[in-house]
């Protein structure tokens, strides 16, 4: 199986975070990478453009997002659990603080689960919620290994399985696949 993990800039904060006059330091977190076109982010048909590639060349996938953004994506992915389309919710009690008066506390995360990976018996046991902190590392928008194993384990990740981390920013992803992918190459118990 292929599968990809797209944790891309979030609509409607990539310039913020990721360009150049960005704000991206500051608030304890830290500055993310810096990116000449992360305006582009900020563009609804952007991400649109990325769930066709994603439905064209995987097999599954999984896409970090906010609640704020939503609404564009599911305007363009049928949402139907007979298709492998899960909506689930990362949970983070320690949320950023914001001007907001409703503090965002959770980050949507839509999964598109394999065919051959649909259904009981076909992979272990989970919670469409993961409950969680983000780790406090000074890079903005980085995931926990237990976010990264999460998704995984939604999408039916195997021994075998080519897992590619469509936006490498932090690492952290791509560090977690390579430690899972090692866990399970050698029987090492998850």
């Amino acid at each position: 199986m292929k599968l990809a993990i797209a944790d891309p800039p979030y609509l409607g904060r990539a310039a913020r975070w990721y360009g150049k006059e960005g704000c991206g330091e500051g608030y304890g977190a830290g500055k993310a990478d810096e990116h000449p076109e992360a305006y582009l982010w900020d563009l609804p048909q952007t991400h649109i453009d990325m769930v066709a590639e994603l439905e064209k060349n995987y097999d599954g996938y999984a896409i970090a997002l906010t609640v704020h953004s939503l609404s564009t994506y599911l305007s363009v992915i049928e949402t139907d659990s007979r298709n492998g389309i899960r909506v689930m919710a990362w949970v983070k009690p320690i949320a950023v603080p914001s001007g907001n008066r409703i503090a965002t506390t959770w980050e949507p995360v839509i999964v598109k689960v394999p065919k051959e990976r649909r259904g009981h018996g076909k992979g272990k046991s989970m919670k469409d919620n993961l409950v969680v902190n983000p780790p406090q590392n000074g890079f903005i928008g980085a995931k926990p290994a237990a976010w990264t194993e999460w998704v995984l384990d939604a999408m039916g990740y195997q021994a075998g399985d080519e897992v590619i981390d469509i936006f490498n920013g932090s690492g952290a992803v791509s560090q977690a696949i390579a430690d899972l992918t090692y866990k399970l190459d050698y029987g090492i118990s998850l």
